[in-house]
């Protein structure tokens, strides 16, 4: 794995975290919820990125759905996606 391979899928994983920080902010502001924010996201702004980084991306989107599936609240501001993908990444 290349350089430059790690460096676009912790940047895509960072911005997912992004993503979901601004959602969560924007959903206690308006108390609105849209169900097609993830995909405008993902077609505006992720799919004409490198496959890394759109792979960081889904792969930080996923650890975060899986997390709370399994009970567990996470705050955004605190949690360390990067950790958490590695750690998912060595159980392979």
């Amino acid at each position: 794995m290349s350089l430059q391979h790690d460096r676009d899928y912790l940047k895509g994983a960072l911005y997912a975290r992004d993503f979901l920080r601004r959602t969560q902010a924007g959903m206690k502001l308006h108390r609105h919820f849209e169900p097609r924010t993830l995909r405008w996201e993902y077609q505006i702004h992720i799919r004409d990125k490198s496959g890394e980084y759109q792979a960081g991306f889904l792969d930080a989107i996923g650890a975060y759905v899986l997390t709370t599936l399994e009970g567990v609240l996470v705050d955004l501001y605190q949690w360390e996606i990067l950790r958490v993908l590695e750690r998912g990444n060595e159980q392979k």
